[in-house]
Order: structure tokens, then sequence, then C-alpha cells
């Protein structure tokens, strides 16, 4: 039990290690190694070396230790299987390497160790009769001491990189982006639903599991996940911390896994899961100054006064949306539930390009269309009636004011129907020739044929093309600013886009063929709101 403890402490906090090249190269040992060689000899971890003269010394080794021994027990294995069994015992305790002195019980290694070494990978090294176990010992010391004082002096300079980082007007994503270089491996912030705010490198983004990853982050908030917690996740192959105070977490900080941190990566990784709590606090605006600097910001830039707007933002660490933006209007819940204000509050604080704060006296969200995934989910997940309003721009021909507006319609049809799910506005709010050809009766039926080898694919093959084929229309088929509303890449989109042609065997670049279409999907969006619950 104390051996298991022993080991499970060792995992948890790894010391510092040398590489068995390392030990083995020092000119002055002449250590010769003879067997047990892989392309990974030389990089093989060494913690410590140990000296034992026992038949079976394994149940006091530690992993990534040198053994040493003069082989006075070899007597006993002069049969092969007497010496697997001791090697094999070796290798399972994680042992690094076996060192064999000659001159003084043998003068060479015997024959059936040097096979066993070979057919288990273990690498066997001669040591000379003139070199003292205990030089190698003290060698071995001075250069894990050694390496241990590089690894103080690179926690120092990284920590004074990252909080210099830190103070850029992109704080938090400067501070990821440093210690992704100086760790030499990604890292990410979520927000409490698992969505990645923050990434460096970029390029390594598409090798993620971005939903994994989501997934993973909403069971331990769900979990009661406690701020400052970390550990690795199962199976994922990375690293997560959860961001926030005592009882309230923000976000995750999730990195990845290539074994356990040593103390200087975790030093690193503690300050950088400090700055992040702070900017996640910072953006969130969880007192009631910053609901009113948001509010105040949410007027301005409804009457067009965006550069009033642009100033306060300036010092509440708030970015203003822009390009491709969306109003969101939701019936807030009518008892206070802290689970969706805490829900809330890191979506503001994980989502550069998202405002949200109370407007005429009801909640209003305003986003980059990025965002929108997300913003939908949440509400979804807390099962709140809301509206969303047509893709404009802050200062476009459909302003702020009219998107507003749009919202508020939507979001009316959303309670006069007791929608579960978010209703996007569409003309026919307004009346229209949608609306006329919706109440058509052979309209549904029409439009559900045309669709049907679409919905038929997504139901056998879990697929999005309807949903991907919806939002590139409604984006007049531009894939860039689709993919993103998406959260997925463009070329994924064109593929998804293409996959629809073929199903329904039409020429999409045709304005008709889309005019048909997008005509068939209001058609049955318009079905669905009237009737929750029917796709």
């Amino acid at each position: 039990m104390q051996l298991e403890h022993a080991r499970n402490t060792e995992a948890a906090t790894p010391r510092p290690t040398i590489e068995l090249g390392e030990l083995l190269h020092q000119y002055q040992l002449g250590l010769v190694l003879i067997a047990g060689t892989d392309a990974d000899t030389a990089t093989r971890p060494v913690q410590w070396v140990h000296v034992s003269e026992l038949e079976d010394p394994t149940p006091f080794l530690t992993p990534r230790t040198v053994l040493l021994t003069t082989g006075a027990r070899f007597d006993a294995m002069q049969a092969q299987d007497e010496a697997d069994a001791y090697i094999r015992g070796l290798v399972d305790a994680g042992v690094t390497a076996l060192g064999v002195a000659i001159g003084l019980h043998w003068d060479r290694v015997p024959a059936p160790v040097v096979a066993a070494c070979d057919r288990f990978g273990l690498p066997l090294f001669r040591v000379p009769y003139d070199t003292a176990f205990i030089e190698i010992v003290q060698t071995a010391a001075r250069l894990i001491d050694a390496q241990t004082r590089d690894r103080d002096l690179w926690a120092i300079d990284s920590q004074r990189a990252v909080t210099a980082a830190s103070l850029h007007r992109d704080g938090l994503g400067a501070a990821v982006r440093e210690a992704a270089a100086r760790l030499g491996k990604w890292v990410g912030v979520t927000d409490r639903s698992g969505r990645l705010v923050e990434f460096a490198p970029q390029e390594a983004r598409s090798a993620i599991r971005a939903e994994w990853i989501q997934r993973e982050t909403r069971h331990l908030i769900s979990r009661g996940l406690s701020a400052g917690r970390i550990g690795a996740a199962s199976g994922g192959g990375l690293q997560m911390q959860a961001l926030g105070r005592q009882g309230q977490v923000l976000g995750v900080l999730v990195v990845e896994d290539r074994g356990a941190p040593d103390n200087a990566e975790r030093t690193l990784l503690g300050l950088v899961g400090a700055l992040a709590t702070v900017q996640l606090e910072h953006r969130s605006g969880m007192d009631a100054a910053q609901a009113s600097l948001r509010g105040a910001i949410l007027h301005l830039l409804v009457a067009e006064q965006f550069a009033l707007a642009e100033r306060l933002s300036e010092g509440a660490l708030i970015r203003i949306p822009s390009g491709a933006v969306a109003a969101v209007r939701y019936r807030g819940p009518i008892e206070p539930d802290p689970s969706f204000a805490e829900d809330l509050y890191s979506l503001d604080a994980g989502s550069p390009g998202l405002i949200g704060a109370l407007y005429a006296d009801a909640p209003l969200i305003v986003t980059e269309t990025r965002h929108l995934p997300v913003v939908k989910r949440l509400l979804v997940a807390h099962r709140l009636p809301a509206g969303i309003s047509e893709r404009g721009t802050l200062s476009g021909v459909v302003g702020l004011s009219e998107l507003v507006g749009q919202a508020d319609r939507a979001l009316e049809a959303a309670l006069g129907t007791d929608a579960e799910v978010p209703v996007e506005y569409r003309p026919e709010l307004h009346g229209g020739i949608l609306r006329l050809l919706a109440a058509q009766p052979e309209a549904s039926a029409r439009a559900a044929a045309l669709l049907a080898p679409v919905r038929h694919h997504d139901e056998r093959h879990d697929d999005r093309i309807e949903e991907s084929l919806s939002t590139w229309l409604a984006h007049h088929g531009q894939t860039s600013p689709a993919a993103t509303e998406l959260g997925i890449h463009r070329h994924t989109l064109k593929s998804r886009v293409q996959t629809a042609a073929s199903l329904l065997q039409l020429d999409l670049d045709s304005p008709d063929a889309r005019a048909e279409l997008w005509a068939a999907l209001r058609v049955l969006a318009a079905d669905s709101a009237a009737e929750p619950g029917r796709r």
C-alpha cells in the first residue's frame, strides 16, 4: 500500500529527470551500452540511480530508475526463463536501464541476462571495474540538480513573459499565445458552455476534438467542480483546470497532455489560470457598475453613437461586435436561476464581440454571428423563449435599431407558440409573400417532398446538411460567414453544400433553385414554429 501511494504521488508531481543518453555519455564513467537498445534508448528519462544486489529488488524501485548491480545473484539465473523473469520484473517496475559491473563476480555479463534485455527492450550497459557505483550516483544527482536549476530559470522567465503579455488589450489571448509558445504545446480557454474562446497556436486547432472538450467541460461543471481543480481528462489527452472563484466557475483552462507536468510547468499553468480568471471576471461584468456600463454602451450603439460607445468600451475590456451581427431578445426566468446567471456571465466573459444587458427593460444580446450557436444552446438549455433577428451590421442599411425590432417580433412569436427553440425572425412575421405561401394547404407537402432527400440523409447519418444549407442560403451563398456562424471550417461547409446539391439534384448556382429551396425551408420552419415538436 505504501509503495502504491508513493507511485501515485510520483505520477501526480513528477520530479526533474535527465535523459539516459546524457548519463551514458559522461566519458569519465566509461559506461558501455551492450543490449536492449532501440530508437528511444537515449531519450529515456532517468530520475534516480539505485544500487541493489537483491534477487528481486522491484519492491524498492520507483519508475525511471537506473538499477546498478555487481551481479552477485546472477548465479541463480543460469536458465534463460529465470533471467527473463528477473528482467521482466524490472521492466514492469518502470526501470529505465540496468547497469552491471564487471571484474567482481563476472568478467562479462551473463549471456541469459543479455538475451533477456534484448527480448524485453531494457537498455543494458557495462560498468568498468574502475568506476565506483557511488561515482555514477553522484554524477546523476549533479546532472539532475543542473536540470532543476535550468527549469527554475525557465519557469521564472516564462512567468515574466506571460505576465507582460497579459497587460496587452487582448490580455487573455496574448497570455495564452505566450504560454503555448513557452510550453511547446497547445493551450486553450473555454467558457462554461465548453466553447473555446481563446486558443493557441491556431495551426493546432484543426487537430483537437473541440466537441469532446465541450462535452467534458460541461460534465466537469455539472459535477460541481471547484475552481482551481486540475486533472487529466480520461481519454482526452489533455489537462483541464477550472477557472473562477470557489463555487463560481467561469470556464476551464485546457492544455495538451504529454504526461504529467513538472513543477515548472505547473507553476506556469497556475499563473495562466489566475490571469485567465481575472480577465474573465473583468469581461463578465459581474457587478452593478459593469452591468450599467454595458447597458449604456448598448443604448449608444442603438442610437448609432459609435465613437462614444467605443470610448466607453475601452475602459471596460468590452469589444464591441463588428462585421455581421444579430440581436437576441429573450424572456428571463421567472424565478432567479443561479446557473443561468453564471452561464450568461461566462458567455459575456469568454466571447469578445458579444455584449448583453438590459435595454428597454428587457434583456438584449448583440453578438457577432459566430457566437450565435452557443447563444442558442444556452437559451435552449435553460428553456427560455427567445427571438433572433436577421443578420445585419451596426451601421448598415439594416441597422441595430431595426435588428432589435426584428428580435422583439420574433420573441413575440416564440411566446405566442410556446416554441422550444429560439424563433428566427422571418419577413412573414410582418406578413408578406412567404406568409401567403405558407398558408396554402399544398405548400407544406411540396416543401417536405423537396427536402425529403436531405432530411432522410441527416436522420440516417446523424448529419447537419439541412442546417448548413439553410445557413448558407441565409448568407446569400457566402461560405466564410456562414461557416463562422455554424462554427465549422469553410471546406466542411462547401462539402455539405455539395452533398445537398447531389441529394436534391439541383444546381445551387441557379437563383431559381435557391429561391425555391429558401421558400421550402421557410415554409417548414413556419410549420415547426406553429406546432412545437414537429420537424
